[in-house]
């Protein structure tokens, strides 16, 4: 298992939703990009709600390949 002890947040055109949640794109010391990866594993599903659409086509095309190679939730 490999532990990450720093991250850093990025932040769209909002920093919270309606609801009072923090809306952040994270990465790990080593680059990682999460959210991403895990829309890429098929362990989350792409969701964008303007303003916050900067990194919307890439989760679309990572979901879309995600389908495509049957991961996670796309398993057949």
């Amino acid at each position: 298992m490999v532990l990450h002890k720093n991250i850093r947040l990025e932040f769209d055109k909002e920093r919270y939703d309606k609801y009072g949640r923090l809306l952040a794109y994270v990465y790990l010391e080593d680059g990682t990009f999460v959210n991403a990866e895990l829309v890429k594993q098929g362990y989350a599903r792409a969701m964008s709600i303007k303003p916050n659409t900067k990194c919307a086509g890439l989760f679309k095309q990572l979901q879309e390949e995600a389908k495509r190679e049957n991961k996670g939730l796309w398993k057949n």
